[in-house]
């Protein structure tokens, strides 16, 4: 955003750029009504406007910095003024400007030479004081090195806002950090909290219903009926295990050891009891600890997966790859199954897949047509325990 002062500087420097216009014009009129301003006088005025125009109204940006060019602009600055001067004698109402000028458009002790060089338009008119060119020389150099010390000024209390204002916005992100962290720490505290809820309640009672269960399986005649509360009872602790797992991915330290390829096979042998279907498990890599979010989004995804194959697939295989790599953990489930397509599904588990990985900037891949079954790819940044 542009400060009161920069406008305010701007603003002086265009007038000062066109100030030259308007004294030129003034020489004109007086030259015009005087009878003796001529075609080629006009055309010389005309040429030194144009020259103004170019290196000072259209180049603000030269101005003080192009020691060549503002040299050059002030030199030819100072040969139009001579010829008009020659010309017409009226043109000498310009010659003021020419000290001004040379502040304007020369730099550092240059500019001083120039107030110098602004008397030859005096010196090659008829007649000229001597004793005036002595007193208003030494003046206009005051009254520019005055001008120039103000710039200097205004640019230094510009420049220590700019610092104060850098160091007001330094400390607003601090200020954001803080709350950021205040905010993070209430969350950290309420999920160790949800923790120990779920571990004294939901945890507890799975941990009985599979006592229980055990209990009853011993005194159950033989199958079918023990066989079904085996499945049971094999159902409760998987569910026992990730109710485990969720506590620990709630709880602010991570895991600490790798139990996610564990954790998987243990899913597809609950899946393969449930819906009796061939399935194969492969882990490549080696596994290795990895922080307790992302093992919860792989598992979830091999469970939201494996669940999607058994309701809607009618596979008859399904091949199930854990990959660790070297900076992303992949898993990978394909089926031979009836397929469907990607564009169309509208599911809630698929889409909820989607934005739990998505929070961990991993991606989600469908790939299926109908009757060509489907390959689902999930690949989660590996994200260490100390992250």
């Amino acid at each position: 955003m542009t400060s009161v002062d920069e406008r305010l500087e701007r603003r002086w420097n265009l007038a000062w750029a066109l100030a030259p216009y308007g004294v030129l014009l003034a020489a004109c009129v007086v030259s015009l009504t005087g009878g003796t301003a001529s075609w080629v006088t006009i055309v010389v005025a005309g040429g030194l406007a144009l020259w103004h125009w170019w290196f000072i109204v259209e180049h603000p940006q030269w101005w003080e910095r192009q020691t060549i060019a503002m040299t050059g602009y002030f030199v030819g600055l100072l040969a139009f003024v001579v010829v008009l001067v020659l010309r017409d004698h009226s043109f000498l109402l310009f010659t003021p400007m020419c000290y001004v000028l040379a502040f304007v458009a020369l730099p550092g002790w240059v500019a001083y030479a120039g107030v110098v060089l602004a008397n030859v338009p005096w010196l090659v008119a008829p007649g000229p004081d001597v004793l005036d060119i002595v007193v208003i020389t030494p003046m206009a150099g005051l009254v520019g090195w005055a001008i120039r010390t103000m710039e200097r000024e205004a640019i230094r209390r510009r420049e220590v806002n700019d610092k104060l204002v850098a160091v007001a916005g330094e400390n607003a992100k601090l200020h954001a950090m803080l709350l950021e962290r205040a905010r993070e720490t209430g969350m950290m505290a309420e999920r160790a909290r949800i923790a120990r809820e779920i571990h004294d309640t939901v945890a507890q009672g799975l941990a009985g219903i599979v006592t229980q269960l055990e209990t009853v399986a011993e005194l159950a005649p033989a199958d079918p009926v023990r066989g079904r509360i085996d499945t049971a009872r094999r159902l409760a602790r998987t569910s026992l295990v990730e109710v485990r797992r969720s506590i620990d991915a709630l709880r602010p330290g991570p895991l600490r050891d790798a139990r996610l390829s564990e954790a998987v096979e243990q899913a597809v042998r609950t899946w393969r009891a449930q819906y009796d279907t061939p399935v194969t498990v492969t882990v490549t890599g080696t596994p290795q600890p990895m922080h307790a979010e992302v093992e919860v989004t792989v598992l979830r995804a091999t469970q939201e997966t494996l669940s999607n194959v058994g309701r809607h697939a009618k596979a008859d295989r399904v091949d199930v790859t854990l990959s660790y790599m070297e900076d992303v953990v992949v898993l990978d489930v394909r089926d031979d199954g009836t397929g469907f397509d990607p564009g169309a599904a509208r599911g809630f588990g698929l889409t909820a897949l989607r934005q739990r990985v998505r929070l961990l900037s991993g991606t989600v891949e469908v790939e299926s047509a109908p009757g060509a079954g489907t390959a689902v790819s999930v690949a989660v940044p590996l994200i260490g325990v100390d992250a």
